[in-house]
Parts: C-alpha cells; structure tokens; sequence
C-alpha cells in the first residue's frame, strides 16, 4: 500500500482519538468543577473560644449521660461537643426561655402536676441507625436521673423528686415524680445532662444504667456532627463535621453549617483581632470581650453585632447580716445606696450603652414570662432622699475628712470583684469603680479588692466583704428555681439576703412547692414585697446580651442562654 494511501486511511482514526479526547478533557474539566464547586460550597464557622472546656470537663469524647465529679475518668459534658453529637432533649427552651417539644411531638401533664405524658417523635434514629423509641429514653432517664447525674444535681426538682418512666407503647412514654411542681417541665430543660442520650446497645453490658459506653461508640448520639479527631486537639481545637442525621431526614431544625471549628485563643483582644481578620466568624458569647470593644467594632463593616434586651440583672448584695447593713440603721443604708445610684451613668460607662437601669424591680425583670406586676417595683436615683436617710441614720463626717463616721468608725466598705475573662466578669472592674466614685459624693468610703473567681467565692462563704456583685438567673431558669438559687440556698454569707424573721426563705420556697398559678402567683408579690420593702439588694443594670459574629454570617439566633446558641442553623455568604 502505498503511504499516501495509509495516510488517508489513518485521518478516520487520528479524528476518533481526538474528539475521544476532547471529550475527556470536557469530562475532566466538568469534574474538576464540581469539585472545586462543592469545596466552595462547603460551609465552615469558624469559633473563638476561651478555653475548651464545661462544667469542669475538658476533654472531648466523654460520656455524657455521666458527670464528670462522680465519673472523672469517663464522665462529663463538653458543651461544644455533647450539644451537637448528642444533644436531643424531650423539652428544650426556645430563644425567649419558653419550652418548646424536640424529641417529644407533644406532652400532656396531669393535674396533680407529678405526671408528664411525652408522645415521641416518630422516625428518629441514632447515627448507626438505630431506632429511637420508649425504651431508648426510659434506659437513658433512668441512667442520668438515678445513676450518672443524680449526684452532681442532687438541688435540681428533675432529679431529686424523678420516681419513675413508664412505657404506654413504642412511642409514648410517662415520667413520674414524687411531688408535683409548676415547674416540674422546665426543670428538665433546666440543668445540662437531661439532655444528652446515647444508645443502650452501646453500654457494656447492654442496656445496664450503670454499664460502660464503649470507646468505639462514644460519638453514636443523635445529633447531627461528630468529632474529627484526626483535626481536633484535646483543650486547644475541636473540630465537628456533619453528618446526616434524623435532623435533615425529618427536616427539623436542619443545619446548614458543615464544619464547626472550635480553637482556643486565650487572650480576648487577640480572639476580636481574629474576628477582624477573618481568622474566625464568631466569638462564642461566654467569652465575649468586655464592653469598651464594642464602639471601635460598630465601625467595622466586617463585624457584625447582634443584640438584645436581656431578663438578667446585674445588682450589688451587701453583708446584709452584720455592720454596717444589719438591724434598723442597716436597713436605712441599703435603701440609701439603692437611691444614691445614677445607673444611666454605669449603663454608658461600663457597658457603653448596652444595658438598661434596672428601676423597675428587686430581681425579677419584667420581660419574664409569667412574673406579676407587683414586682415591677425598684427604685429611682435620688441623692437628696439617700443624704437624708444616710443623717437619719446617724452617719454624719465629724473630722471633715469627706467620709462619714459614727461611734468613732468610718462607713469604709470593702468591695470585692471578680477579674476573671469571661462574660460573668468582665463587667465588674469598670462598674465598681463607677460606683466607687458616686459613692465616694456621698462620702462613703469603698475599697475595691479584684480577686479570680475561685478567691472571691471562698470570700464569699466566710463573709470576707461588704459588697459583691451577682447577677440574677437567666431567662432559662424558671422565676421560682431563681429565687430558691439566689434566697434560700447555701449559708448565710452566701444568700443574697434573708430577713430576720426568715418568711422570705418561707414564702419563696412555699412558692416553689405551690399547687397553682394563683398560689404561686401570691407567694412571689409577698417576696417581692419584702425585697422591695427592705432593700435586699441594689439593682444596677439589665446588660444585653451581644454576640459578634463575621458580617458573613447570616441569621444568627440567640438562644435561652449561650450554649443553646442554635449557630449550626446559620447561614454563610462569601
């Protein structure tokens, strides 16, 4: 043959192998797109954190259905973790602190308040798979309520009064307590730990309460994520990845984010240099920086800072049972520093215009659900009325030094502050010197002592002070489960105050054990009363609640309280 014809006869093939080619290279190129298109498309968030670390637990992997004081080797909740590999309460709390069902469709609670019928949610499963039905959640109520957290909440109504779960069918289910409680449903939302189910096929032996979970099984829960450890570094880095789960298959709650990142920056002005850079989207809100960050960061079209009013109330307890603050004179004290308070000016110094004066009550807001008017009751600034109860008193300056004296001793008070980094804190140095200065005007002498948290609790029990700060429970907590914490928990030192005939104690623990609302209801406006009456304690500020989160972060909601933060559901714009 001769060349010019094998050439003609080649040409056929060479184009066959060319657009056979061309079309792998099409293939590949389409390949390569949608690869690169569902890299872009994964959604990551990025979170600044303080430390890794909950209730004392600090490594990720632990059981949660057990403590970690009663279980150190094997218990404990890490809330950045446990929330989103095993979190799916019964009941939970929506953003506004109203409970709202989550495992259970719907709930019935019988009259005598010691009994609540849970209809479970049909179709929930367990990352292997595995149904969740009645007996899946008796094993785990029993489990936290008798065995792994009975210890660690033995305060709370959940644990101390739970009798027992009863099983009407696959997917009903009774819990009975000893003694009814109006708030028997929100104390299971209450402390964390109710919450958190893992699978009795997981234990060893199967479905013993008092077995143990197996190493292989330890991130099998119902929530949507699980622990990359090849990615994550005990106490400095955890990284969450989604996976698919009962939440996108009932299309419930469903989230949008893929990967969570939690890193440690221990320094708060280097974790809102990160948010300013972009390094993270979110700075988990217990480790909030303090309020003086906020004006240079409303500039800042990269950050974005999502507020609200709050229930929670910052206020001042004094050393209510000993000098100055005891018997009639004391009491005439209290009510002068509750007068002699300008707190639009702590609102605009130490809080830079992100809180509201608490006027209008002792201690319970009047955005709570549920709270009567009779409490709506405070007190107004008025420095002439606190002068003048001040000289009723007998506190008078005799050697015109600028403090006032009586027999001989100066109304020198000694303050103690916390100087830990963290939203509990954080407000206290610039507040107490704001107060130091209005009271100074008045001649009241006020020695502020700025100690870390652990010092200034052991302060507290021995009654090392003359004034503290404290804050009243968040919107989480029910309005009768505050009082109790706040007014008839631990020794004297450490109550924010108690009368001396002790019918606070009595009125408000008669309120927690009320029958009906309308009891209930009477109960509360007496103790009101009384913190009204004899200026328990000093209200100051309602702060807001703030997070900062990257301009790129879209649809951020605030939950009952931080670690409820539902930030898996937001959304991410490059």
């Amino acid at each position: 043959m001769k060349r010019s014809e094998m050439m003609l006869n080649m040409i056929p093939n060479i184009r066959m192998m060319a657009a056979r080619l061309a079309a792998l290279l099409v293939l590949a190129a389409l390949f390569c797109a949608g690869v690169q298109a569902a890299m872009a498309a994964e959604e990551t968030l990025n979170i600044g954190i303080g430390i890794l670390q909950t209730f004392s637990c600090s490594e990720y992997g632990k059981d949660p259905t057990l403590s970690e004081k009663d279980f150190p080797d094997r218990g404990g909740v890490l809330m950045a973790q446990h929330k989103r590999t095993h979190f799916a309460p019964l009941v939970t709390l929506d953003g506004n602190g109203s409970v709202i069902p989550w495992l259970a469709e719907s709930y019935e609670i019988s009259g005598d308040y010691r009994t609540i019928t849970f209809h479970l949610r049909k179709e929930v499963k367990f990352a292997d798979g595995k149904p969740l039905n009645a007996s899946v959640v008796m094993f785990n109520l029993d489990r936290i309520l008798t065995y792994g957290w009975k210890e660690k909440f033995s305060w709370a109504a959940a644990v101390k009064d739970y009798e027992s779960t009863e099983i009407v069918d696959e997917n009903t289910i009774r819990v009975h307590f000893k003694k009814g409680g109006l708030d028997a449903l929100k104390g299971l939302c209450a402390a964390p730990g109710f919450g958190f189910f893992i699978s009795p096929w997981d234990v060893l032996p199967e479905w013993d309460i008092r077995g143990t979970l197996k190493e292989d099984r330890k991130y099998n829960g119902l929530g949507p994520y699980y622990v990359d450890e090849n990615e994550s570094i005990q106490k400095q880095k955890l990284v969450l990845v989604k996976r698919n789960s009962w939440y996108d298959e009932l299309n419930f709650h469903k989230p949008t984010v893929d990967k969570i990142v939690f890193t440690v920056i221990s320094d708060p002005q280097t974790r809102v240099a990160a948010l300013e850079k972009g390094k993270i989207d979110y700075i988990s809100r217990y480790w909030n920086p303090s309020w003086d960050s906020l004006p240079s960061l409303e500039s800042n079209s990269k950050v974005s800072i999502v507020a609200r009013q709050n229930t929670r109330m910052n206020l001042l307890v004094t050393a209510w049972w000993k000098e100055p603050f005891n018997g009639t004179d004391g009491l005439k004290l209290r009510k002068a520093l509750n007068y002699v308070l300008d707190r639009n000016e702590i609102v605009e110094g130490a809080f830079n215009g992100y809180a509201v004066a608490a006027t209008d009550s002792m201690y319970l807001s009047p955005l709570l659900p549920g709270v009567a008017d009779c409490c709506h009751k405070g007190y107004d600034y008025n420095i002439e009325m606190a002068r003048k109860l001040l000289a009723e008193s007998g506190w008078k300056d005799t050697d015109a030094d600028g403090v006032l004296d009586k027999n001989g001793k100066p109304l020198r008070l000694q303050f103690i502050v916390c100087s830990d980094d963290n939203s509990d804190c954080n407000w206290q140095k610039d507040s107490a010197l704001i107060i130091q200065s209005q009271l100074k005007m008045i001649g009241i002498d006020v020695q502020i002592q700025s100690m870390e948290s652990g010092s200034r609790q052991e302060a507290i029990k021995k009654g090392d002070f003359d004034l503290r700060f404290w804050w009243s429970y968040p919107r989480s907590t029910s309005v009768t489960q505050s009082l109790v914490s706040d007014f008839c928990t631990g020794n004297d030192t450490e109550r924010a105050y108690l009368n001396e005939n002790r019918t606070l104690d009595a009125l408000i623990k008669n309120a927690e054990s009320a029958d009906s609302e309308e009891t209930r209801e009477d109960l509360i406006c007496q103790a009101c009363q009384i913190l009204y009456n004899e200026a328990a304690v000093i209200p100051l500020v309602y702060p807001k609640e703030y997070a900062l989160v990257s301009s790129r972060v879209k649809n951020f909601q605030f939950g009952a309280y931080d670690a409820l933060d539902p930030f898996e559901e937001c959304r991410i714009e490059d």
